[in-house]
């Protein structure tokens, strides 16, 4: 078993699209798949603790931690708000910013483990970025959006569930390993944190709009996603070469993928068809992007399939829009 895991820590990450595929070819899988979404999430997050570097946090990591949250809570929302705008994207766009304001994905520690980048900083901001949402979230959807209303103290219950209880849950892991056996067990640890991945990719092929979103809004989502994704990837390469260059690969990358499935599953009953469609191809994009990533770590022979795979998974899941 710990062997799979580890294989599956090391190539697996291309695993989760192919399972949201499976979940869009079989509806009543895809709909058990939305009860597994809150425990994935736990332990994706309780794995990506386990991940990060040993050791005691040193003063001098914090303000490139503080640089890269202060670019994820506040700059990249600027700039996608004011792109948005630019654009004409409208309600969509509102969503946007929000997805612009969440923490990096716990899928982008998992390709950082694996391509050898540091983990600790990235997580440390995802940590700070997530305790901060319950304030940011419904204040942006208070100002974006005309009649959503995020209610902060069941989104700050849900933090708490979902990721204080994680962290706390991936500390405990840690200390009862010890350093020496949680190294040994990297890459099964991995392998797990792959697979919550892959239950919150199989509840996205259930979240998947069926109607009520024209060709426009797709369009707009996409292209709203896209730019708001090399934002925030241009801001965390910024803040790393302010603060320490060798955080820029890392910072780029948690800055490029947020974790979006915590305020999906917030406002799930509240969003429009947009605002859900936003939702789901914004969590979407956390298991695509660290899939793509992810092949600079996988064998060479392998890298052919994977990506021929990746072409029918495009091709698949364009098909299935209306665009």
């Amino acid at each position: 078993m710990r062997g799979l895991l580890g294989r599956l820590g090391d190539v697996g990450l291309f695993a989760p699209p192919l399972i949201f595929l499976v979940g869009l070819a079989l509806p009543a899988l895809a709909q058990a798949g939305q009860i597994m979404l809150v425990p994935c999430v736990v332990v994706l997050l309780a794995m990506t603790v386990g991940l990060a570097e040993p050791g005691r946090i040193l003063r001098s990591e914090w303000p490139p931690v503080l640089a890269l949250s202060l670019c994820s809570l506040i700059l990249t929302p600027i700039f996608v708000h004011v792109i948005a705008v630019g654009l004409g994207l409208g309600e969509a766009g509102g969503w946007l910013v929000l997805v612009a304001a969440c923490p990096a994905a716990g899928g982008a520690a998992l390709v950082a483990s694996l391509l050898r980048l540091p983990v600790r900083p990235l997580l440390l901001a995802q940590l700070l970025c997530f305790f901060a949402l319950p304030v940011t979230a419904p204040l942006i959807a208070w100002l974006v959006l005309e009649g959503a209303v995020i209610d902060p103290l069941a989104l700050f219950g849900r933090v708490l569930l979902m990721v204080g209880g994680p962290a706390l849950l991936g500390f405990l892991l840690r200390r009862a390993l010890g350093e020496q056996r949680r190294e040994h067990l990297a890459r099964p640890m991995r392998g797990l944190g792959v697979l919550a991945l892959c239950g919150i990719a199989l509840s996205l092929a259930a979240g998947l709009p069926a109607g009520g979103v024209s060709a426009a809004g797709w369009n707009g989502a996409i292209t709203g996603l896209v730019l708001a994704s090399m934002v925030g990837a241009g801001l965390g390469l910024l803040a790393a070469r302010m603060m320490d260059v060798r955080l820029a690969g890392a910072f780029t990358l948690g800055g490029a993928v947020r974790n979006v499935s915590l305020l999906w599953s917030a406002t799930i009953g509240i969003a429009s068809p947009e605002g859900e469609l936003v939702m789901m191809l914004g969590t979407l994009w956390t298991i695509l992007l660290p899939a793509l990533l992810g092949l600079r770590g996988w064998w060479p022979e392998r890298l052919a399939r994977a990506l021929a795979v990746a072409v029918l998974g495009v091709v698949l899941v364009g098909g299935g829009s209306p665009l």
